[in-house]
């Protein structure tokens, strides 16, 4: 079975109940996902680096949707697969060493077939390479440049967390020109009803419900914009426990 032995009805989340209220006039969510991700507390940060596939339900699903692979439990890199069919990745990103190298994403094409070995590790895949850049020095926000839009996912401010009722906001926007800000396509949830069951509130990394207004794409590739808000909300989460174990280790050195 390998690595994809987990990929059925694999944890499905505790908060599945109703999608939360909109809370913005122009935010207008069309499409819900409940992303499973522990992530890492304290005691974990300080102990274990291990990494999780990562699988992501629609709301009242006991079927994954989506699942992050992994080639190890230490692999960085990683494949967003469809889970009815593991053996075509949609999406792959690559983590390379060194300081300053950030890491990049390959939109593969649609019905195309390629192994999730292959995609990590075969430079010569074809699809579209998105190199994904810091929106500052100081800033945590992450800016990706595709041919379906410039994105870019920050995190949320007091005030729009307490719009959502959430302790952890992300948020994704779809960028204008030479635009600061742009319209909210998709957010990131993490409150006591939507993170992921068993995590806390200061844990990093760990998952929460996924809320996305697709309707801009309506009649071209939802299902790619989709997969790739969930590929890129992923590494944001990848970041955030990198972060998160970095900080606490230093903490105690």
């Amino acid at each position: 079975m390998g690595i994809f032995s987990s990929l059925s009805k694999s944890s499905k989340s505790d908060g599945d109940m109703h999608p939360p209220p909109d809370y913005s006039n122009n935010f207008t969510p069309t499409n819900h996902l409940q992303i499973q991700a522990i992530g890492y507390d304290v005691n974990q940060a300080l102990t274990s680096r291990t990494l999780e596939n990562i699988f992501v339900f629609r709301p009242k699903s006991s079927e994954a949707e989506y699942a992050s692979m992994r080639l190890q439990k230490n692999s960085n890199s990683c494949a967003l697969v469809r889970a009815s069919d593991p053996h075509a990745t949609l999406i792959s990103t690559i983590y390379r060493f060194g300081l300053g190298r950030h890491p990049r994403m390959r939109i593969l094409p649609p019905n195309s077939v390629v192994s999730v070995e292959e995609a990590i590790e075969n430079d010569n895949v074809r699809g579209e390479l998105v190199e994904v850049k810091s929106r500052s020095m100081a800033s945590r926000g992450q800016v990706f440049d595709t041919s379906l839009g410039k994105f870019e996912w920050r995190y949320g401010t007091r005030e729009e967390q307490a719009a959502c009722n959430a302790d952890s906001l992300l948020v994704m926007e779809r960028i204008e020109g030479k635009s600061k800000s742009g319209s909210r396509i998709a957010q990131l949830i993490r409150n006591n009803e939507f993170r992921t069951p068993g995590t806390r509130q200061y844990s990093g990394g760990n998952g929460g419900r996924l809320m996305m207004d697709l309707r801009m794409w309506n009649d071209d590739s939802p299902e790619r914009v989709e997969a790739f808000v969930v590929a890129s909300c992923i590494l944001m989460l990848k970041r955030e426990a990198d972060r998160f174990i970095d900080n606490h280790i230093a903490a105690v050195v």
